[in-house]
């Protein structure tokens, strides 16, 4: 770590013990690895990230390299790179830095990854964009490929400057390091932590927050350094320093230059950072105007290369760079050099080199780093539109299209910037659509801030139709929008209108996605809803879009459904379908209650959504599997997608599609029995819910509160809950979900005598349903109608229950075998009822539904069973990503296979499969593909 600050670690024992703590957990033993064999390859999880956060000059960088001296002394291998304002624009520059020297390593990884990895470098082109989460994936791959012979660290310095798409990588890798033998040390000023830490759980991530010397300690550390400081001077470096390391070693320094005691300090008051680059720059007035070139052409240059540096030099001086130039950079404790490399000392020194660097000045030095550089396209047009001080179209042109280029080689966060300097160089016809379109791909980085502000500036006077329309889009991109919004849906209405009349259908039927999706929040009025439906009926689109038929689907009544209904079992027939069609399938199959077929959409939209990279439309995939499998039942699913659904919601800052995972949760814990685990959950999925106004996660939260209580077997109080969902005075109220719960509703009125009521909202329900009912939908009125139905007329519903409970689920024929099994108990056909309970009984405890095996059991005792009716099945203690691992490695994947689908290492698949099979009392996959299969796992 040459180039950086050698400060003492005065005050800073806890800090590095905290350093030494991860690096001894990297070198423990391995597990012992007697029994190899398929499965077994794991090791013993030892990896994880530390992130030194604080103020510049706290001594971030002296912590890094006390850890990289330490790690060499353990004979651990490791790297290190460091982040450079004004390398912030050069895409995968840090990541290339820190990883270059293990690429040899590449050749173990996949093609597609080392390909990835290749273009994203730019040591192989590319014609189609590079997804960012395989180049994540492939530089995870590869530092745990190179940590194989021996544990590897990371080190990473000014993490904040790191250009965006080397902080995405390392914030991923960062999140995925737990279980291996890896290890990352890394600095980063506090207004960067939160990105790279994220606030997804149990990471390895841990964050520690560097303060200030106390007085002693800043004493202490003055003394270290300045054995005869006059006692005034020596007082009044204590008190600017304010116990900042950085400061309490360059303070004297700049005390004693300025007159010492008499010095009139003017900014006492600014900011401690302010005061000490205003302590560096003081330094250059005793400079050379040679040297203090040189210093402004490497406070603007994207490399640390001396010889750069000089070329430059040698077209803004006039003649060839001197030893003489830089020796007196070094000795003002400005520079540092080795011959072949030249760097600041600090990140402050340079921020202090480019303030006080005219604008003039920083122009001719980019304008010669871009002839310096022309042999680099990309970094030379950087460098020329840096230089330009008024608007230039050509040049905005140019540096657009690279931008794009950055886009295809998985650099998004690098187009970004290119895009919104581009937009200032602009003509003012085209500097709205560069803002717009770099808005575009910050929101597919999951981006809000910056979408927004980018946004801000694109409102100007005289924007065109379809900039207008492209930014109404994107005011409600990332919350879906204000829900129920009657006045924002009818803009998107008309801007779809408009695309529609300009020939632009499909920007149209994008702008009516979002409003609909907005009319599911919240309700904004039936001829809001009306309206948008008859527009995207009349879009010049092939004949049962996908698009169209979730967009109908999610704004319309229950009068659209049977369309929909028709269209989607014509899509299942298809064979060649893409990942977004089958994602617009799997939510129109979800809003018409057809949640068979959301399963089928969903599997196949899953693969290859992880194959694109698509984390954000991955997650909400995941919803609607978890949600299609509670309702029919399929709760190992549930289990597995809603608890990575919820993981990539949080990693890609989707809060609305959050708070729907965390409800697949509760539901499920609910179901289960686990009311105590559901309700924790639940918190944050309605706090979301109040913060947003949104009524369909409101409506969720009664749905889970409604499970929880009928577990419990309190049924007047989820009847409470479940009756709120169909209140159209209620907030939580929603006019589609409600469908779907109208058979626990039943279920909970039977058990505490509201029979009559539920009648009434059942009726309701269906005058407003009508011909046009879905397969869940059929299913959940029939349930409510047998539990309902008069003494007279309860035969007959129960006949044609069971009639649709054919071909339907385990758990809803247990419901319907426990209703029907306790009626003729009741009814004292103690004979018949026993089959019934019987079956009902061991359905629920091989799901796990606690509540409903007690009243089947209890129900089994009334009528005079012997047998023994408490032993639950057996259920091995693994954590959703454990069974998600299980079932695939049981289907035969390999570890590589897991790892790429899940965004995982190969080698943390085989740490959990390790851990898996002695939980599950097997030995090998042969085994594990048995387990599951029998007990329907698979």
């Amino acid at each position: 770590m040459e180039g950086t600050p050698t400060t003492t670690l005065i005050g800073r024992d806890d800090d590095l013990g905290a350093v030494t703590e991860l690096l001894d957990r990297l070198v423990a033993p391995d597990d012992d690895m007697a029994a190899e064999g398929p499965g077994h390859e794991g090791r013993r999880p030892g990896g994880g990230a530390l992130i030194f956060v604080g103020e510049p000059g706290i001594g971030k960088t002296a912590l890094l390299q006390a850890g990289f001296a330490a790690a060499q002394g353990r004979g651990l291998h490791v790297l290190h790179g460091h982040g450079s304002e004004s390398e912030r624009h050069l895409p995968f520059a840090v990541l290339f830095d820190l990883v270059h020297p293990i690429l040899d390593h590449g050749r173990a990884l996949s093609p597609v990854h080392r390909t990835s990895l290749s273009q994203a470098f730019g040591l192989e082109p590319s014609t189609q964009p590079v997804e960012p989460f395989f180049v994540a994936l492939a530089a995870l791959e590869l530092v745990v490929e190179a940590a194989t012979p021996r544990p590897l660290v990371l080190v990473v310095d000014d993490a904040h400057t790191v250009d965006q798409p080397s902080r995405d990588v390392i914030a991923f890798i960062a999140r995925r390091l737990a279980a291996e033998r890896v290890a990352l040390l890394l600095a980063t000023r506090p207004d960067a932590a939160i990105e790279l830490a994220a606030s997804v759980p149990d990471t390895g991530i841990v964050l520690r927050t560097l303060r200030t010397l106390d007085l002693e300690q800043s004493r202490r550390l003055v003394h270290l350094n300045e054995r005869r400081l006059p006692r005034g001077v020596e007082q009044a470096v204590l008190r600017q320093a304010d116990g900042n390391p950085l400061a309490l070693l360059e303070l004297p320094r700049a005390l004693r230059g300025a007159g010492g005691l008499d010095v009139d300090w003017t900014h006492d008051r600014a900011p401690l950072t302010s005061r000490l680059e205003m302590s560096f720059a003081a330094r250059l007035d005793d400079l050379g105007p040679v040297t203090r070139t040189l210093l402004a052409i490497l406070s603007v240059n994207d490399s640390n290369l001396l010889s750069e540096a000089a070329a430059a030099l040698a077209l803004s001086a006039g003649r060839e760079l001197l030893h003489s130039d830089i020796t007196p950079a070094v000795r003002a404790g400005l520079v540092t050099s080795d011959g072949t490399l030249v760097g600041f000392r600090h990140p402050l020194v340079r921020s202090a080199v480019w303030q006080a660097t005219p604008v003039t000045e920083r122009a001719s030095a980019h304008e010669a780093l871009a002839r310096v550089t022309a042999a680099d396209p990309d970094r030379s047009v950087w460098h020329r539109a840096c230089a330009s001080l008024q608007p230039d179209e050509a040049l905005a042109q140019a540096l657009e299209a690279a931008a794009l280029r950055a886009l295809t080689r998985g650099a998004p966060g690098t187009t970004v910037q290119w895009l919104e300097r581009a937009a200032e160089l602009s003509r003012e016809d085209r500097r709205a659509q560069r803002l717009l379109r770099a808005a575009e791909v910050a929101f597919e980085l999951g981006r809000p801030m910056t979408v927004r502000r980018l946004m801000q500036q694109a409102q100007v006077p005289g924007l065109g139709a379809a900039e207008r329309a492209r930014l109404l889009w994107l005011e409600g991109a990332f919350d879906d929008g204000t829900p129920g919004d009657a006045d924002g849906v009818r803009r998107l209405i008309a801007s779809a209108a408009s695309a529609r009349d300009r020939g632009e259908p499909d920007l149209a039927i994008h702008l009516l996605h979002g409003a609909a999706t907005r009319c599911w929040w919240g309700e904004p009025g039936l001829d809001v809803r009306s309206a948008l439906v008859d527009t995207a009926a009349s879009l010049p689109l092939e004949a049962g879009d996908p698009r169209y038929l979730a967009t109908v689907s999610v704004a319309g009544d229950f009068d659209r459904h049977g369309e929909v209904l028709t269209s989607v079992a014509r899509w299942a027939e298809r064979d060649t379908v893409t990942a977004l069609q089958l994602g617009s399938l799997a939510r129109a199959a979800f809003v018409t209650a057809d949640f068979d077929r959301v399963l089928t959409f969903c599997s196949p939209a899953l693969i290859e959504l992880r194959r694109q990279g698509r984390l954000g439309s991955l997650a909400q995939v995941l919803v609607f599997q978890s949600f299609a499998a509670m309702y029919t039942g399929r709760w190992d699913i549930t289990r597995v997608a809603a608890d990575e659904a919820r993981r990539l919601a949080e990693e890609t800052q989707q809060p609305v599609w959050l708070a729907c995972a965390i409800l697949g949760q509760a539901n499920l814990a609910a179901l289960r029995g686990e009311s105590e685990a559901a309700h924790s959950v639940l918190k944050e999925a309605e706090r979301i819910a109040v913060l947003t106004g949104n009524g369909a996660l409101l409506n969720g939260v009664l749905l889970s509160r409604g499970f929880a209580e009928l577990g419990r077997e309190r049924p007047a109080e989820a009847y409470a809950h479940l009756r709120r969902m169909t209140d159209r005075t209620d907030a939580a109220f929603h006019r589609t979900q409600r469908a779907w719960a109208v058979d626990y509703l039943a279920e909970a009125a039977v058990g505490c005598g509201e029979t009559d009521d539920a009648r009434g909202i059942l009726a309701s329900l269906e005058e407003e349903i009508g011909g046009a009912r879905s397969p869940g939908v059929i299913r959940a009125v029939s349930y409510a109608h047998a539990l309902l139905a008069p003494e007279e007329e309860a035969a007959a519903r129960f006949a044609d229950a069971y009639d649709l409970g054919a071909t339907a689920s385990p758990w809803y024929r247990a419901r319907l075998d426990l209703a029907r099994g306790s009626w003729l108990r009741r009814h004292r056909q103690v004979t018949a009822s026993r089959t019934h309970l019987q079956s009902a009984f061991y359905t629920f405890e091989a799901l796990h539904a606690q509540g409903w095996a007690r009243r089947a059991a209890r129900e089994l005792r009334a009528g005079g069973a012997k047998e023994a009716l408490t032993a639950e099945v057996p259920r091995a203690d693994l954590s959703p990503q454990e069974w998600q691992i299980a079932q695939l490695a049981a289907a035969g994947l390999s570890n590589r296979d897991i790892g790429q689908q899940l965004y995982l290492s190969h080698r943390t698949v085989a740490s959990h499969l390790y851990r898996i099979f002695p939980k599950l009392g097997i030995t090998s996959r042969t085994q594990l593909h048995a387990y599951l299969q029998e007990r329907q796992e698979l």
